[in-house]
Order: C-alpha cells, then sequence, then structure tokens
C-alpha cells in the first residue's frame, strides 16, 4: 500500500458490500483497502481474494481504528447500525460513504447532515442514480425552470424477491429487530431508488430532494418470511404541491416489472424505465437523451467520493438527499395493511429458491399506474 493513497476500511461484506470488495480487488481505484469490518467468522474462506491480498479483518470498529486509520469508511452494515457507524466514523477523522437507507428518522438525518459539515468530512449516502452524469444534468434543467413547473409524476418498480432473499439477513422484512426500527420493505430498501429518483429531481437545490407532505395508499402483506407489507401502491402530495405516485412489492411471479416512470411538466414530459433513457420531450417537440442510468456503473458512487475527497468538490448525494424518502417511508409506515387472500398466493420454486406470486398483481399495478389509481378506485384488491 502506499502513503499516499487513501486508505479505505470496509463494514460489512455480504449480499452487497461484495460489490465494493469486487471492486476494489478487481480495479485499482487509486486507493487501497486497509481493512474489513465483519461479524462472520468464515469470511475469508467465502472470499478467498481476502486473504490473497493479506486484507486484515476485525471484528469491530473499535478493532479497527484501535490498529489502524482510514480516510474513508464505508458502511454496508445493517439498516439500525447506520447512524451510530456513521457518526462513530466521521469522529475518528474519515469521510464516510454509507449505503441507503442512511437513517430512520428525520431527526438522525439533520444531525449527520450537521455533523459531516462540523468534521469537514464528506458524509455521502449510496443511492446510486444520484451520482448519475445524466441524472445530474437532468436535475439541473429541471432547477433551472427550462420544463416549466413539475405538476406530477409515477413510477412503477417492483422486483420479485424468495426466500433466500428473506434468509440473507437477520433484518429482512423486519419492522423492529431488538428494540430497534427497521422498517425494511420494498418501498423502504430493494425498489426505493426510483421513488428516491423523482423526489431527488424535484428538490430545490443540487443535494436536497422535495418533502412529502400528504400520503395515501394501500399496502398488502402477502408473505410469512416477512413481517412487514410487501405490497404497495402509494400516492403523495410534496410540500410545493406536486403529486408522486409508486408502486413496489416482491411477491411477483415476473422477475422484475418496470422500471415504467412518466414525469409531467408545465412545458414537458419525461420518461424512462427499463432499458430506455432518462427522456424529456418539450412542447416544441425538442427531445433531450440523458441516457439510461442503468447502463451506467452502479459504483459510480465510490469514484465519485474518492475524487471529492481528492478535489474538495462536493458529493451529489448527502443525508437531506434521501430525506423525501424517507419521510414518505414513514407516513407509509402509518398506514393500514391489509393481508393478502390465500386462494391469491401461489408458491413455486426456480433456480433453488422458493417464490410466492400474487395472482393478479402485476395486472392490477399496470392499470393502477395508468389512471394515477389505488387499486381500491378501479375495484380490485388483493385481500
Amino acid at each position: 500500500m502506499s502513503a499516499s493513497r487513501p486508505r479505505v476500511v470496509l463494514v460489512s461484506v455480504g449480499w452487497y458490500g461484495q460489490k465494493y470488495l469486487n471492486e476494489f480487488t478487481q480495479k485499482d481505484l487509486g486507493a487501497d483497502l486497509a481493512g474489513i469490518v465483519d461479524v462472520a467468522e468464515d469470511l475469508e474462506e467465502k472470499y478467498p481474494v481476502i486473504r490473497e491480498r493479506h486484507i486484515p479483518v476485525y471484528h469491530s470498529l473499535e478493532d479497527f481504528y484501535r490498529e489502524d486509520h482510514a480516510d474513508l469508511s464505508i458502511l454496508v452494515s445493517p439498516i439500525h447500525l447506520h447512524t451510530q457507524m456513521a457518526l462513530y466514523c466521521l469522529e475518528k477523522g474519515s469521510h464516510v460513504l454509507c449505503e441507503k437507507p442512511l437513517c430512520l428518522t428525520e431527526e438522525e438525518t439533520r444531525n449527520l447532515e450537521a455533523a459531516g459539515q462540523a468534521a469537514g468530512k464528506i458524509l455521502a449516502v449510496g443511492w446510486q442514480l444520484n451520482y448519475d452524469p445524466g441524472v445530474l444534468r437532468l436535475k439541473q434543467d429541471i432547477l433551472s425552470g427550462r420544463f416549466g413547473a413539475p405538476l406530477r409524476l409515477r413510477c412503477m418498480h417492483a422486483m420479485r424477491r424468495g426466500a433466500a432473499y428473506y434468509k440473507r439477513s437477520n433484518w429482512a422484512g423486519k419492522i423492529t429487530l431488538g428494540g430497534h426500527e427497521v422498517l425494511d420493505s420494498p418501498f423502504m430498501n430493494a425498489c426505493a431508488h426510483n421513488f428516491q429518483l423523482m423526489t431527488y429531481l424535484l428538490g430545490s437545490s443540487a443535494a436536497t430532494a422535495a418533502l412529502p407532505a400528504e400520503a395515501e395508499g394501500e399496502l398488502f402483506h402477502a408473505n410469512p418470511d416477512a413481517e412487514n407489507y410487501d405490497i404497495a401502491c402509494l400516492r403523495f402530495r410534496t410540500q410545493e404541491g406536486v403529486q408522486l405516485f409508486y408502486e413496489t412489492a416482491h411477491p411477483l411471479r415476473t422477475k422484475n416489472l418496470g422500471q415504467e416512470g412518466l414525469g409531467e411538466f408545465e412545458h414537458a414530459r419525461l420518461t424512462w424505465g427499463k432499458g430506455k433513457s432518462l427522456r424529456v420531450t418539450l412542447d416544441t417537440g425538442e427531445e433531450l437523451d440523458y441516457g439510461d442510468p442503468e447502463k451506467g456503473n452502479p459504483m459510480e458512487k465510490l469514484a465519485v467520493v474518492l475524487r471529492c475527497m481528492e478535489t474538495g468538490e462536493k458529493v451529489p448525494c448527502t443525508p437531506v438527499s434521501g430525506l423525501g424518502h424517507l419521510l414518505a417511508v414513514r407516513m407509509a409506515q402509518a398506514l393500514p395493511v391489509q393481508e393478502v387472500a390465500e386462494e391469491r398466493k401461489t408458491f413455486f420454486e426456480e433456480a433453488g429458491d422458493r417464490f410466492l406470486a400474487v395472482e393478479g398483481l402485476e395486472d392490477t399495478f399496470r392499470a393502477c399506474l395508468q389512471g394515477f389509481q389505488l387499486p381500491s378506485e378501479i375495484g380490485r384488491s388483493f385481500s
């Protein structure tokens, strides 16, 4: 390792943390992985490259900082540990890149934003779409007023998840764990990106997001492996009066449903979706193509943070960038949850995993998306 290269500690190697491990061991990022923090006993057996590269493994952040230091700490730990770990790493003089969601309350969000500023350190959050160059250009054009005022945005994004997904950790699908809030759901976690994108694009400044003021929706619980709801059809109004509509779920027969998004502005129409670019069509007929963020590098966030550490420029995604999504999650969590009727459920196996499908879910979602309506408003229900 070079003394002039940033030293990085990676906290948790697992479902998503292994992507960071691969980045550091398969590429030269101009930084060195100084250590890994993980409670697993068999980490070097699961990931032989750790032993091959002689990367030290620690069982706690305290153990790591007792022996070493890090210019950057990457947190891919369970949701309920993010806040305390981020604050600890800042106190130890490290910049922080924390995977989403950063925390679970508005107070924690604002405290973490302030803590990063007070420490003079980067506290970046891993909402990967916020680092995409096309998304950033689109946000600047929206901020400039080029398309007129936003009116309403809607998106459907759902991904099938099976038994392996829920068994990967002790917090998956949980509302609480050990007295700590988790609030894990497709809307909170796996399918959160496109809703967060909508709030981020409508934020009043470079790093901020639009905040919801009102919420209504219909939530359903289907999978016995999940404690929290796993189907959500939601409608919000932001503090500026913009309508947001979002649908997401895990108990699908289809592996991926969406993304399919539409944004309406005074003088333009924004569309995006799986395999499609973010594209704006103005009333004049002019079309603007901002590229397909799904074709970009999901680890661009790491490259951007490392660059900002060197140059001193601001990162595009800070704690307040996710606040619109967080407030929406908490509003949704307060809504009643209906149980899906047993006769609507079908279990099936595929690729060594066991999945649950709620029959008719895909068709209902498509119909609701077109009309900006909830299932009951078109005469449908899963209960």
